[in-house]
């Protein structure tokens, strides 16, 4: 019987995909000021990390440089905030209808 080797996910798509959002970062966070200052403001030391792909949603996972950043994004529309700035903005831009988004903020 023939063993099969181990797969490896690797998903080129999302890492071009939060390198994209890295290089517009500051563009996707002026789209997110016109809802949210506040959000806006706190994330301007953030970056894009990591896109997970799943059942039709996307979750990004946002990094924070320190925790007192991410404890004061714990109102709770602050990630749906970003989310749908993410959305408008690709949208805007490219036309693109992304899929549900959710996001998390990290270290």
């Amino acid at each position: 019987m023939e063993q099969k080797k181990p797969r490896t996910y690797h998903d080129e798509f999302a890492e071009q995909f939060i390198a994209l959002m890295y290089e517009q970062w500051l563009d996707i966070l002026l789209v997110a000021s016109q809802q949210s200052p506040r959000v806006a403001s706190l994330l301007r030391v953030a970056a894009p990390v990591r896109l997970q792909r799943t059942k039709g949603m996307w979750r990004i996972q946002v990094a924070t440089r320190s925790s007192e950043i991410r404890e004061k994004l714990r109102q709770p529309r602050d990630n749906e905030i970003l989310a749908q700035a993410i959305r408008l903005y690709y949208h805007r831009e490219a036309q693109l209808k992304l899929p549900r988004i959710s996001v998390d903020f990290d270290e």
